[in-house]
């Protein structure tokens, strides 16, 4: 019984990842479905198993107040960081076949 709670909970967290939820809106579909939300490519190569398309979506977030759930003199704050977000899109016959994402932060000074 336990085991199998084990299993449930890693399935669910698998599919809920933020990886998976990006291969299910875009692999299947035509390469202009991302290009209209991200713009053009940053960088193409072409290998043997499909076109690798590089997509950089770069978004500056505000530094925000940390909840200590107490009165304190000196609140805590997060620094303003700059989030780089670098898509790698592989692409066979103009449709999407693979999509990966790595995220960046860098703080702002």
């Amino acid at each position: 019984m336990r085991a199998l709670l084990i299993i449930v909970a890693v399935v669910i967290m698998v599919s809920c990842s933020s990886q998976r939820n990006l291969q299910k809106s875009y692999v299947g579909k035509p390469l202009s479905s991302l290009e209209s939300e991200l713009g053009k490519p940053q960088a193409v190569f072409n290998k043997d198993s499909g076109d690798i398309y590089i997509f950089e979506k770069i978004e500056l977030l505000k530094s925000t107040e940390i909840s200590q759930h107490k009165l304190t003199l000196d609140p805590m704050v997060t620094p303003k960081v700059k989030k780089t977000s670098r898509f790698t899109v592989t692409v066979v016959d103009e449709v999407i076949k693979k999509i990966e994402v790595e995220e960046q932060y860098d703080r702002n000074n």
